[in-house]
């Protein structure tokens, strides 16, 4: 008798599943165009990834999922709160420094333009038709009005990102299992395996690729912040943010996040032996990087080819420009995982 009605159960099973997936792909539209909304996701799966962890050692210890919850975002305001007040006035004091020279850096850079174009004027009449350096100076000055011009929209922003991330992570950690094994609850028998083991797979290598490279960013910013005080580099603490940040993205991060730096000493008219500890810094961060973080920290998180990162990293920045860059890796990755999971599946199926 039970079995009778079991193609039943199935195909309600199945509506509910079709179902969930139309109401998460309306969800994934809305974040995607809702302003703020698609980078406090972000940041909250970040945020989730970070902490899982601790909450679930927490939880093991005996302590409820509330509690072990509350304890690694009491940790993370404590350490806010700590060293907050330290850097916060140092970053903005270097802001302002660096809005009002800025319009000297953009002269700087559209005379050294000039310079080159005067200079190999046949190729580039050659190859292009209008002014290379009166179309920079208007690329200059758009970026410029947006990043100074716009400056408290762009702080409201960041600030409503930043009470929504931590809000959106904390009820992620605290109700995402029960969520998850509700989602399991929908998937057809045939597929539940398949489900299962993707799921395992994306998170742990998700949160593992995170973590890393978070450290990593961190690390690389010190040492260049460090660095650059030392030898007295102006801006060192939003260079160091900067460099740090663009990090992560493979192989091209760290070049560009190097030449904002070199141009500020070009323009400045930086002596050879300021050149060459300019690069003495960006070097020694690079080489802590690559011999001591992503050896024992990130390597074989990923499993990439180089070629699948740097096509993954184009189509990024194509598609979401710095932040495009920075997901494209765990995004590629993920779909790695997810196409080789399931041709896995298909193919063992049919045998």
């Amino acid at each position: 008798m039970r079995d009778k009605y079991l193609p039943l159960v199935e195909k309600i099973r199945t509506r509910k599943l079709f179902f969930f997936l139309g109401a998460l792909i309306f969800l994934i539209v809305i974040v995607a165009f809702i302003k703020n909304l698609l980078v406090s996701f972000i940041l909250a799966f970040v945020l989730f990834f970070l902490l899982n962890p601790i909450v679930d050692y927490f939880e093991r210890r005996g302590l409820s999922r509330l509690l072990s919850t509350l304890i690694p975002f009491a940790g993370m305001t404590i350490i806010l709160a700590l060293f907050l007040p330290f850097f916060i006035p140092m970053l903005v004091t270097q802001f302002d420094s660096l809005r009002a020279d800025f319009p000297k850096y953009i002269d700087g850079v559209i005379g050294l333009i000039n310079e080159i174009q005067a200079r190999y004027s046949g190729f580039f009449t050659a190859v292009y038709k209008t002014n290379i350096a009166q179309q920079a100076q208007e690329k200059f000055t758009v970026f410029a009005q947006n990043i100074f011009k716009e400056l408290p929209e762009h702080v409201s922003n960041s600030l409503t990102v930043i009470f929504l991330s931590p809000f959106l992570a904390f009820f992620m950690l605290l109700d995402g299992r029960e969520l998850v094994r509700n989602i399991f609850s929908l998937v057809p028998n045939n597929f539940f395996e398949l489900v299962l083991n993707l799921n395992y797979q994306i998170t742990t290598q998700m949160g593992g690729f995170i973590r890393a490279r978070l450290l990593e960013s961190i690390i690389v910013g010190f040492v260049l912040w460090i660095g650059l005080m030392i030898v007295g580099f102006p801006y060192a603490l939003v260079l160091a943010l900067i460099g740090g940040l663009l990090n992560l993205i493979p192989y091209l991060g760290p070049l560009i996040g190097a030449v904002p730096a070199f141009l500020i000493a070009m323009i400045n008219g930086a002596s050879p032996a300021e050149y060459f500890s300019l690069s003495i810094v960006y070097a020694t961060a690079q080489a802590v990087d690559i011999v001591f973080v992503i050896p024992f920290v990130v390597a074989k998180i990923v499993d990439l080819h180089p070629v699948s990162v740097v096509l993954s990293v184009l189509i990024g920045a194509q598609v979401m420009g710095i932040l495009g860059m920075i997901i494209s890796i765990p995004l590629a990755s993920t779909l790695k995982v997810t196409f080789s999971a399931v041709y896995k599946h298909l193919t063992e199926f049919r045998d």
